[in-house]
């Protein structure tokens, strides 16, 4: 445990890029692979159709090319500000880390300052055992959480007090929002059976204002994940994850005209027919050929089971411009090159991570074994792990996308 009488610094800010000529933003990593994908109408609407037979080989793409410089963060060493979770979201002014086993959210101030557990686990009012999705939303001043199942969106104040719960239209939802002023789209795994459709708009008494018609998404929700990268500033982005492969796409949620417009699909023949994800990033599409992922039940206690399911990920990344394509990794050119596990988990506009100090301890030392550091990053980078002891809290490794 932390003692009391121990300093430690709040932020360090890493914007010196290195090995990177895309200072400017002006490179194309695709630049030399082939036009994998055409464009179509549908409905009067351009869609873009992937043929995953044409992607050939593997472009390895710096994080610094879609991200603006990374942070690193320590959060408060205090004993109450403690926690063990591995993700976090981050707003202007706001980090808030997840729960981990029997630990609450908690919430932080950008330099890491410790403010507040965010509600508690339990099974109370205000409370939560397991959440799908979270929001920080600071022109509402509140914290939003959806759980498993849940029948409302939970809602926290700054001081981490729970606020009256938003009810939502539809009941046992799992799935991702989105909040507009006043109005909150829910975006859930189909459910014929329970509700008409999968996606709508409510305002936040629980009043429905449009059902966006979903009759394609026909498909069992057992299993299925919902996905919603939200990186886009104009619009939001709404696919699934399907245990039981079938054709599918990656829609846009138009508010304006209130429908679901499929603009990216990729024409998997045969065997290839693998389950799969669509994403979206500034510029480009981006998916998984195939993949693992965490299937979600509840036993009949109420308690969430999950288990890892599929097989090894493929992922490739679609230039929207140009239609040109390949495999795709994501390296950390800011810590030395290190491949980012999921290069589809950037997610809400950033990158984001939350490390315990030994993780963080054990990439700065492979970062500063690299020959591809400046000499300004290895000052930065030598820093920040002599300063790290086993007893601090997790860190919080940050960078917003660029929009492109």
């Amino acid at each position: 445990m932390k003692n009391k009488f121990q300093t430690w610094t709040a932020v360090t800010v890493i914007t010196v890029l290195f090995a990177c000529d895309n200072k400017s933003g002006q490179i194309n990593y695709l630049e030399e692979t082939p036009v994998v994908a055409t464009r179509t109408l549908i409905d009067g609407e351009e869609m873009i159709e992937l043929d995953p037979a044409l992607l050939k080989d593997t472009v390895v793409i710096p994080l610094s090319y879609f991200t603006e410089e990374l942070q690193i963060i320590k959060l408060d060493g205090k004993d109450e500000a403690l926690t063990g979770a591995p993700y976090a979201y981050v707003s202007d002014n706001y980090i808030m880390t997840g729960m981990s086993g029997n630990t609450p959210f908690k919430l932080f101030d950008r330099q890491g300052n410790y403010l507040a557990n965010v509600g508690s686990i339990g099974q109370g009012p205000g409370e939560y055992r397991s959440v799908y999705a979270a929001k920080i939303d600071e022109a509402s001043q509140r914290i939003y959480m959806l759980p498993f199942f849940g029948s409302q969106l939970l809602a926290y104040d700054f001081e981490g007090k729970a606020c009256p719960s938003i009810p939502l239209a539809h009941e046992r939802v799992v799935g991702k929002f989105a909040l507009r002023g006043d109005t909150l789209l829910v975006l859930a795994s189909p459910q014929p059976k329970n509700f008409t459709s999968c996606v709508w708009t409510q305002d936040l008494d629980g009043n429905l204002i449009h059902e966006f018609p979903t009759e394609r998404l026909d498909f069992d929700f057992r299993g299925v994940t919902v996905v919603s990268n939200q990186n886009e500033d104009k619009h939001v982005d709404l696919s699934f994850w399907l245990p039981n492969a079938r054709l599918d796409s990656l829609y846009e949620v138009n508010l304006e005209k209130g429908k679901l417009i499929p603009r990216f699909t990729a024409h998997f023949k045969g065997d290839a027919l693998k389950p799969h994800m669509y994403g979206e990033l500034p510029g480009y599409f981006v998916g998984e050929a195939m993949g693992q992922w965490w299937q979600s039940t509840e036993d009949k206690d109420g308690n969430i089971q999950q288990r890892l399911a599929g097989d090894a990920p493929a992922y490739y990344i679609v230039d929207k411009q140009t239609l040109k394509g390949a495999f795709y990794a994501i390296e950390n050119d800011f810590l030395g090159g290190e491949r980012l596990e999921n290069p589809l988990a950037l997610e809400d506009g950033c990158y984001t991570t939350c490390l315990d100090p030994g993780e963080l301890s054990d990439q700065l030392e492979k970062a500063l074994r690299s020959d591809r550091l400046s000499e300004q990053l290895r000052k930065h980078l030598t820093k920040v792990q002599a300063d790290i002891t086993e007893n601090d809290n997790n860190y919080i490794l940050y960078a917003k996308l660029k929009q492109r």
